[in-house]
């Protein structure tokens, strides 16, 4: 198909797709075994028999397209090799320029080399030149051609095979100045930017299978590389050579043999140019030399080639070493990136007319004039991208598997390019790398993945959430009612309370609530209790003679200040006026025993709830009246009836004295009492009122 030229102000909805060059499945050349491209010359981009087909190697550093020629050394068999496909059901010796109905020729003319590079056997070969139509791939509908496009026709021995040119500088021969193919390409809206990116394959990968080489225009092919690259910028606008700096080319030879490694560049690194045109190494002569020696290498001076027999590359084999070349942007460049190329990389044959029988060889040459060249043999393990938009290029390792991953293009759009409204171009999906550079598997992989991503969050979220559920059910379901009173007993300090309700150290705690009980303020737990008037102090008497130890029984009166306990008391008392002997303290019974069992006092239990057990301690309730004035004033109030409280008293927690109270309020004895109590004063048996 032909491209049209777009004008200069066209507005881009549809970024052209990067074109892959059809590789051939063969490897070509008569000085080793590369990966070759098919392009076509004449042809319209609709007839197949139109057009002649070539299979070239793309050359990094040419601007234009080179072709065999018909050449007197050269027979049928030996175009074939050359790459000169059959045209018209027959094989011709060359590029048939009289067939091609396109053809303008313009003169015989030198070809441009790199600088200073020295070739052998013609220092300085020429080239019949021309304009024609030269179309990627075989001749056919599937052809991408672009018309009037400088041709080369080549007889030199040292162009065995023709050459696609991708530089991207005018070229300018016989006072015409023309642009170069890769330029027309992307003027005329074949790709998206004037780029390229390619890799020379390696016939010794993959069992000695192979793998193809890989020439993508307007992009490049991500499953090609690796991650590791370094990116180089153009010395200037008018010289976009691929110059890298040399940092160290190492020897690594096989671990199971020699683990020792060797630096050929101990005199320092150096800068080099990267050139696909020919596949070999311009080095310094001291890292020849360095090569001559680890690898067992002849040198042919006349040729400037290295040369292996038979017992050299046995042992080469056998210890089966690697070099690994050590690339960055500069000589001063801190960033780098290393290639490393195995021994069957520089395992090479030479054929004619370079020798008259095939020959092994190492593809280095020492560099007569100070210009340093890395040629095809480094782009067997290297991948490059050209960017002529941008005036840079980067370099990264091969990437090799068995099988080859699948193609992976990127578009490499151009520096001013900007991405059209998705509302105004309807058709700018039609592109599968024009958006984001992007192939349509690549997008549709991107979109899968995030539904996946989004369907398993949705899924996680729903089972977490239903989890929460209902592990909060079950622990509404388990969760007590009312307070736990084990629980909440554990959590209450201990509490000292009035000698009214204190037990024993040794009495058992009750489980059931107690008065002060949270729950029951306010609630009449137990009866009210009728109290006496009687002045604020606490009651004493002796225990019966048959609880008393013999060493507190006497005959002095009880009341006096010896060994009173107050009833209840494990400790001595704290009061101001108590003694310091402890007695046992008794108490006036003001529930008329209804909450007593055996004794011990008990309070009501107002609800099957269970409350948590207030336990009181004895209190360190004070005596600021002596007893002998308390016995007085008793007798004295027995004379007259005493006025009783009112009948309901329900008590709060500030009718309970506590160790910082002075006083305390007891139930008035009755009548009766108060008279067994004063027959008893002569000696006889006293016992505790509460009793």
């Amino acid at each position: 198909m032909f491209f049209r030229k777009r004008a200069d102000n066209a507005n881009i909805t549809v970024i052209p797709a990067p074109k892959v060059v059809q590789a051939t499945t063969d490897f070509d050349g008569n000085d080793g075994s590369w990966s070759t491209f098919f392009i076509n010359i004449g042809g319209d981009g609709e007839n197949a028999s139109n057009g002649q087909n070539f299979r070239v190697l793309p050359s990094t550093s040419s601007a234009i397209t080179l072709v065999p020629g018909v050449a007197s050394w050269c027979d049928s068999e030996c175009a074939k090799g050359r790459g000169v496909e059959t045209f018209a059901s027959r094989q011709p010796s060359g590029f048939e320029a009289s067939s091609s109905t396109s053809w303008q020729e313009k003169g015989i003319f030198s070809i441009p080399l790199a600088e200073n590079l020295q070739l052998y056997p013609d220092a300085n070969p020429n080239g019949t030149w021309g304009t024609d139509h030269v179309g990627l791939g075989q001749a056919g509908p599937n052809s991408w051609v672009l018309t009037e496009q400088w041709v080369v026709q080549s007889t030199s021995p040292d162009f065995y095979m023709g050459s696609f040119g991708l530089a991207a500088l005018p070229v300018n021969t016989g006072g015409e100045n023309r642009a170069p193919f890769l330029t027309n390409f992307e003027d005329q809206n074949g790709t998206a930017s004037t780029s390229y990116g390619y890799t020379a394959g390696a016939s010794y990968r993959n069992n000695s299978k192979g793998v193809l080489g890989s020439l993508v225009l307007g992009g490049y092919d991500q499953s090609r590389f690796t991650d590791q690259n370094i990116t180089v910028h153009f010395s200037n606008a008018g010289n976009n050579s691929l110059v890298v700096g040399v940092q160290s080319i190492t020897y690594h030879p096989d671990q199971r043999f020699d683990t020792n490694t060797l630096s050929f560049t101990s005199d320092g690194q150096f800068p080099a140019t990267i050139d696909s045109t020919l596949p070999y190494l311009w080095l310094p002569k001291d890292v020849c030399d360095k090569f001559a020696e680890q690898f067992q290498l002849t040198y042919d001076k006349t040729r400037n080639m290295y040369t292996v027999d038979e017992t050299a590359h046995n042992n080469n084999q056998r210890t089966n070493a690697s070099m690994v070349f050590l690339i960055n942007s500069g000589v001063s460049s801190a960033g780098s990136v290393s290639i490393t190329l195995p021994y069957a990389a520089f395992d090479l044959q030479a054929s004619e007319p370079i020798f008259n029988n095939a020959t092994r060889y190492f593809p280095i040459k020492q560099s007569p004039t100070g210009v340093f060249i890395l040629g095809r043999a480094l782009l067997q393990e290297a991948y490059l991208i050209v960017d002529y938009d941008r005036g840079q290029f980067q370099i990264a390792p091969a990437n090799f598997s068995d099988p080859m991953p699948p193609e992976h293009l990127v578009t490499t759009f151009p520096k001013d390019y900007t991405p059209p409204n998705p509302s105004n171009s309807s058709n700018s999906n039609n592109d599968t790398s024009g958006g984001g550079g992007l192939s349509g598997g690549a997008i549709a992989g991107i979109v899968v993945g995030i539904l996946a991503v989004a369907l398993f969050a949705a899924l996680g979220f729903f089972f977490w959430r239903k989890r929460q559920r209902k592990q909060k059910r079950l622990a509404e379901k388990e969760a007590p009612q009312e307070i736990d009173t084990t629980a909440a007993g554990a959590e209450v300090k201990h509490r000292r309370v009035s000698e009214l309700d204190s037990e024993a150290p040794t009495s058992p705690k009750p489980s059931m609530g107690g008065y002060y009980g949270t729950e029951g303020k306010g609630a009449v737990m137990f009866p009210p209790i009728n109290e006496m008037e009687s002045p604020p102090a606490e009651l004493y008497s002796p225990p019966p003679p048959g609880d008393t130890p013999r060493s507190e029984r006497s005959d002095r009166d009880y009341f006096t200040s010896s060994k009173p306990r107050r009833r209840g008391a494990t400790r001595e008392s704290s009061g101001n006026n108590t003694p310091g002997t402890p007695g046992i303290i008794h108490e006036l019974p003001g529930d008329d025993g209804e909450f007593q069992v055996g004794g011990q006092h008990f309070e009501r239990v107002n609800s099957p709830t269970q409350n948590p057990v207030h336990s009181r301690g004895p209190s360190d309730a004070s005596l600021n009246t002596n007893i002998d004035e308390v016995i007085a004033n008793t007798r004295e109030s027995s004379q007259a009836p005493p006025d009783r409280r009112p009948s309901m008293h329900n008590r709060g927690p500030s009718d309970v004295p506590t160790i910082q109270s002075d006083s305390t309020a007891v139930s008035d004895p009755t009548p009766e009492e108060r008279e067994r109590w004063a027959a008893d004063e002569d000696g006889g048996s006293r016992r505790p009122l509460s009793e």
